[in-house]
């Protein structure tokens, strides 16, 4: 069975209902899946006028929309591979993607393809769509969008693909070093799906809200497929900066995130609390207290009344940063501080860890809603296996480990072995119930001049925590003590010194000495080796715009550490 297959199995059994939602002039505009799938039909069939041919890559650069998921079932029909491409790569990055895929064709947002203007004329491509007005490109390949139509109703294209064929090449966004393509089948990806439905149970009243990149697997996976393949209904944010906004109109069940968000949110919760009145301190503390007693189920039956008044009137509000609807949130790509699940918990919003790598399509671990080990990234999906190596490192063997890299069999090799083991290069602990935990990349651990290894991902979290520090990177290879690059909060900060008559200059000797007690106070409890020994202070944040994070909002060390040590 295909990823096509699939969907069309659900258009016969929830045709009339929403798949996807998008924004439009400010409110949610929506598409049934029935309407979907003619919109599938009517590109497939223009593309396939256009002698697109089977085995073919076609790249596809646009940002989560409905045209996202049409071009992806566009490619299954056709038997198509699909090249996603992240939308805050640069043209540099762009072009080595389509030219190392080898892909043939091209499915671009006009924004984009105007940002990588220089380098269109010197792609390999045969056919270029645009999604926007095209009139005014003076370019044989470029073809504008087809128009499509809901009522239209198109005859099926009957191609032969197996569910072994290669569905999609995933350039990893590369925290170091060249991308990598990761080749994913039909069966590699339905596979960790159907495993991953089996772990926690999607409704078709589900709604889903989307911000993440679909171009990355994670939100693909989780995010995309597990929705279209349960009937679910599918919100598009409109963009990173209106995420808020969007959310309270989708009014999602249950979101697909980064650790990342919900430390921000949680952060600017507590910096409300703060700043607001001792009463309303009071209100939002008690109203938590209550909250933790009744998760723990012991909340005595008089305080009942007290606790379903401060709910309303305190912590509903939080949920309603979320939408109000909210069941469920699937955070993964790096660990989430305890402290932030329990306290999304205790307002009852679920938000649970897993774990997985672009290479096993994404998902290998998760924990499930009803048994959820906080700290860990839950057990093995029941499509791969897991296991720990005698220094640590966490391999996957199952249906959703990739082909392999494409056009790189000995790097395939030295990742896979003969008995279809994926080394993951993650570092982890399995317990006697089968949770993993992962203590971090061992690309990633620090190795002191001492020989000591250190983990930085634990003691960023905990620099993180603090209301005036809004990242942090700990490096220190061959040093004898390890170091920090903190980039603060400059509103906390700038606060700080208006009340304290200093002017906002980060080489101040008052403002550094403050952030040495802010750290030394977060890092009281950990080894003298995980002690930070010195520290600077970046007036810059750590971004996709300026190619120090990965679309999933992780750090790009080598990169932070050449630019700023």
């Amino acid at each position: 069975m295909t990823i096509v297959d699939k969907f069309k199995s659900v258009v016969k059994e929830h045709g009339d209902k929403v798949a996807l939602g998008f924004l439009w002039e400010g409110h949610y505009r929506e598409i049934s899946y029935q309407e979907l799938d003619n919109y599938r039909l009517q590109l497939s069939h223009f593309c396939h006028k256009n002698k697109w041919q089977v085995g073919d890559r076609v790249a596809v650069l646009l940002e989560n929309s409905p045209e996202w998921v049409m071009s992806d079932l566009m490619a299954s029909t056709l038997g198509l591979v699909m090249v996603p491409i992240h939308t805050t790569f640069n043209s540099e990055y762009v072009k080595r993607v389509i030219e190392h895929s080898e892909a043939k064709y091209l499915l671009i947002d006009r924004k984009f393809f105007d940002k990588h203007r220089e380098v269109m004329s010197d792609l390999p491509l045969e056919d270029i769509i645009i999604f926007g007005s095209s009139k005014d490109i003076d370019d044989d390949r470029v073809r504008p969008w087809p128009q499509l139509s809901e009522d239209k109703l198109s005859s099926e294209i009957n191609i032969e693909v197996s569910d072994r064929d290669v569905h999609t090449l995933i350039y990893t966004s590369g925290t170091t070093g060249d991308p990598k393509g990761v080749m994913l089948s039909h069966k590699n990806l339905i596979s960790d799906v159907e495993a991953a439905k089996r772990c926690i149970a999607i409704a078709s009243s589900d709604r889903f809200f989307s911000f993440l990149p679909l171009s990355h697997a994670f939100e693909r996976t989780a995010g995309y497929y597990t929705a279209i393949f349960s009937g679910a209904s599918i919100y598009f944010a409109q963009s990173n900066k209106t995420i808020i906004e969007d959310i309270k109109k989708a009014q999602p069940t249950i979101i697909n995130s980064v650790p990342r968000i919900f430390e921000r949110i949680y952060g600017n919760i507590f910096d409300k609390v703060e700043a607001g009145s001792t009463f309303k301190k009071k209100m939002f503390f008690k109203g938590l207290k209550l909250a933790v007693l009744k998760r723990k189920q012991e909340l005595k039956w008089y305080l009942l009344p007290q606790w379903k008044f401060l709910d309303i009137i305190v912590l509903r509000k939080i949920r309603n940063v979320f939408g109000g609807k909210l069941r469920l949130a699937i955070t993964g790509g790096a660990s989430l501080d305890v402290k932030v699940i329990k306290f999304f918990d205790n307002l009852g919003i679920k938000v649970i860890e897993g774990y997985g790598l672009t290479e096993t399509s994404p998902v290998i671990c998760v924990n499930r809603i009803n048994d959820c080990r906080f700290g860990t990234v839950g057990q093995a999906l029941d499509c791969n296996e897991i296991k720990v190596t005698d220094n640590k490192e966490v391999l996957v063997k199952g249906d959703n480990v990739m082909l392999g890299y494409y056009k790189n069999e000995e790097l395939t090799k030295e990742i896979i072995d003969g008995d279809g083991w994926f080394y993951t290069g993650d570092l982890g602990f399995i317990d006697r119930e089968g949770f993993l935990t992962i203590i971090g990349r061992a690309k990633d651990m620090i190795v002191l001049s001492t020989g000591k290894n250190i983990f930085p991902e634990g003691i960023e979290n905990v620099l993180n925590e603090s209301r005036y520090i809004s990242q942090s990177m700990i490096y220190g290879d061959n040093q004898k003590h390890i170091s920090a690059l903190i980039v603060p909060n400059y509103d906390q900060l700038k606060r700080w010194c208006t009340k304290h008559g200093i002017n906002f200059d980060l080489n101040d000797e008052r403002i550094l000495n403050f952030y040495k007690d802010k750290i030394d106070g977060r890092l009281k409890n950990f080894a003298k080796i995980e002690q930070v020994g010195s520290f600077k202070l970046l007036e810059e944040e750590f971004s996709q715009d300026n190619g120090l994070l990965t679309p999933t909002l992780k750090l790009k060390r080598y990169k932070i550490i050449n630019k700023y040590t």
